[in-house]
């Protein structure tokens, strides 16, 4: 080697040796470690810790252990929502903690369960009267025991007439075990009359046969004839021996109680045919007299309603909407409603609709209902080609994002309507009023432990109850922010509370249904996704339908198979791209099996193929012209089934426009009668 070769060798090994650490001859380097992650962004790390722990002390029903945790938590948050859900849960939770509850937090969620249970403990072993006064300052009793006891302490103190008051309030109208049933009568029974005895058999008896024991206890507190009639109805509502027997023994006077018309319409419908079952339904005009009651005649009634209409009995359809005596509630719209819709379209009869829209218009206020009865009352008035339409269909429109108003800004304006969504503002919480909400910072909380089931009641219920639009938006952004999308899109659906709505929040667009092929109709499957599970992956529903597209497993492995996939059930509650892809497959072979109509894929993949097909064979084919695809959806005998084509119908409008820049034409009609031959 050369002088010159060996002198770069030399400079070369020297640098190498310059240049490496050595420090490992005196010891290992000291390191310094990251900082673990924080538990939480509310609580110190103690607290966090000692939250999660209670939660999971919950979750295994280790009571003494979720106090020792409550007792040793600083932060006041956390140990209300532990107290909050002790209170729910643990069926040895003491009156002072009820008490604290109901008092010191009224507006969580869940507080008529609560304070329920509070009020058993007082009806058990009474407290002082004036103590148990003052306890229902303020709030009413929402049991029968809290009547009871609040009776209790009113006769103590010489009220009479309170006494009285609350007294025939638990007695009338409560359910009662039959423990307390009895311990209320032995300690008032100079003071419960026959007829208080009448109207709590009245009222158990409606209430359905697991209360019918409880009456059976009060029949020798009656008169025969009164007895007779009680008998009668239990005996034709469970289908006893005897049951003619005890019919006949009625007497005349009580021959057309509503209840007995009731019990015996229901047992001909169901044990013999709806022909011999109409005389005795269509015999009921005097309304049932408590709430549950008059639900129990509409259901029936209304069954017996549509189908009459499948037998074109329209009158006797119409004849059966008549007389519900409810002026509130789903059961009042759907009387109203059906009553008015029958008039009109049926028996060609707009004078006769007019006053059934304009209870239904005047006696809701969720805005799909009020533009549902401002719709038809358009429709109503223009039948009579009275220029008043204009104002109903302009009234109904204002409600742009529902079914019934894209219908009405269509037949104001039948060449071209425009669906514009509004942009969603962000808006920090800590400017808002809910930055000191408690019930908020318990959300925060919830979230941050991964307690979902804890935060969706709490949202559920501040979605009800928020004062403005800003909170509303906050609320719903919460949720998106850690990932709970049900109770997000839950809450930014009630912005209509406010006439306005929250785009994103509102609809939102899973890239998983945004990366599907182009074979897919993309605001279809979106507006089915939001309609089924508000897309919620983990969502499975008591039918045991899993997954954001809600497929029932039967439907789903069949659907695997037909495209020949792998088929997997738990992956559609984990697997986000593969529960979409397979709903997305189920929705195109509907649309393909009834030729690209919405209406009936909708209808068939909420009910089935079979019912869809049923009802077209009941009520005529919307896609032939045999009836008008709009009272097609209307004739459909399932409430459920008519909600979710109407749901779904105008999801596919707003989210047409979402995936266009928020803007596009509305094309509802079209949308309806899509499929036609």
């Amino acid at each position: 080697m050369t002088i010159w070769l060996r002198s770069i060798l030399i400079a070369i090994l020297a640098t190498f040796w310059l240049t490496v650490d050595l420090s490992w001859a005196d010891g290992p380097t000291p390191r310094i470690k990251p900082a673990p992650p924080k538990l939480s962004s509310i609580l110190g790390d103690t607290d966090a810790q000692k939250f999660r722990s209670a939660m999971r002390a919950i979750d295994r029903r280790r009571w003494e252990t979720v106090e020792d945790y409550r007792r040793k938590i600083n932060d006041p948050t956390a140990k209300d929502i532990l107290v909050w859900i002790q209170s729910m849960k643990d069926p040895e939770v003491s009156f002072e903690d009820l008490s604290y509850v109901v008092h010191d937090l009224s507006d969580w969620p869940r507080m008529t369960g609560i304070q329920a249970k509070a009020e058993d403990l007082m009806f058990d072993k009474p407290r002082n009267a004036n103590d148990t006064i003052a306890w229902f300052s303020g709030r009413d009793p929402v049991s029968g025991e809290g009547r009871a006891a609040l009776a209790d302490a009113y006769f103590a103190i010489g009220d009479n007439v309170s006494g009285d008051y609350w007294l025939r309030k638990a007695w009338r109208e409560a359910k009662l075990t039959r423990d307390g049933q009895k311990k209320i009568y032995k300690k008032h029974k100079s003071r419960l009359t026959v007829d208080d005895h009448m109207a709590r058999g009245d009222h158990l008896i409606w209430e359905g046969t697991a209360h019918f024991s409880k009456v059976e206890g009060l029949l020798s507190l009656l008169p025969s004839a009164q007895k007779n009639l009680l008998d009668a109805r239990m005996r034709t509502l469970r289908n006893r021996s005897g049951m003619d027997a005890a019919i006949n023994r009625v007497p005349a006077v009580l021959a057309d109680d509503t209840g007995l018309l009731y019990a015996r319409a229901k047992w001909r419908r169901q044990k013999k045919t709806k022909e011999y079952a109409l005389p005795v339904y269509l015999q009921i005009s005097v309304p049932a007299a408590t709430d549950k009651g008059k639900e129990r005649v509409w259901r029936e009634r209304k069954i017996m309603a549509y189908w009459a209409i499948k037998e074109e009995r329209f009158q006797d359809a119409y004849n059966l909407t008549l007389h519900h005596g409810m002026a509130r509630g789903s059961g009042f719209a759907e009387a109203e409603f059906l009553g008015g819709w029958l008039a009109l379209r049926k028996l060609k009869q707009p004078d006769l609709a007019i006053p059934h829209f304009q209870r239904l218009r005047d006696g809701v206020s969720y805005p799909v209902s009020i533009a549902r009865g401002s719709y038809w009352l358009g429709r109503a008035y223009e039948a009579k080609y009275d220029p008043q339409y204009i104002a109903h269909y302009t009234d109904a429109a204002r409600f742009s994002n529902t079914y019934y108003g894209f219908l009405a800004a269509d037949r104001l304006n039948p060449e071209y309507s425009e669906v514009i969504l509004p942009a969603e503002q962000i808006l920090p919480v800590e400017t808002s009023s809910l930055a000191t909400d408690r019930r908020f910072r318990a959300m925060e909380l919830l979230a941050e432990a991964r307690e979902e089931h804890y935060y969706t009641l709490f949202s559920f219920h501040m979605d009800d109850v928020v004062p403005n639009l800003e909170n509303l938006t906050q609320l719903s952004q919460l949720g998106k922010r850690y990932g709970y999308m049900k109770p997000s899109v839950r809450a930014a659906k009630q912005a209509s509370r406010f006439q306005d709505m929250l785009t994103e929040s509102g609809y939102p667009i899973p890239e998983q249904i945004l990366n599907l092929p182009d074979k897919f109709d993309k605001p279809f499957v979106l507006a089915i996704a939001r309609q089924e599970s508000e897309f919620n992956l983990s969502a499975v529903s008591s039918a045991r339908a899993y997954g954001m597209m809600q497929m029932i497993n039967s439907t789903a492995s069949a659907t695997a198979r037909k495209h020949r996939i792998s088929y997997s059930r738990s992956r559609l509650t984990t697997d986000a791209e593969y529960s979409v892809n397979l709903g997305a497959l189920h929705l195109h072979d509907l649309l393909r099996q009834f030729d690209g109509s919405y209406i009936l894929a909708a209808a068939a993949y909420n009910a089935g193929p079979h019912r869809a097909k049923q009802w077209i064979r009941d009520y005529g084919d919307p896609r032939t012209g045999e009836i008008d695809p709009i009272d097609w959806i209307e004739s459909v005998p399932f409430s459920e089934t008519r909600n979710y084509i109407h749901r779904v119908m105008e999801n596919i409008q707003v989210y047409r426009a979402r995936l266009d820049n928020n803007s596009a034409q509305n094309k509802i009609l079209r949308d309806i009668k899509k499929g036609a031959f």
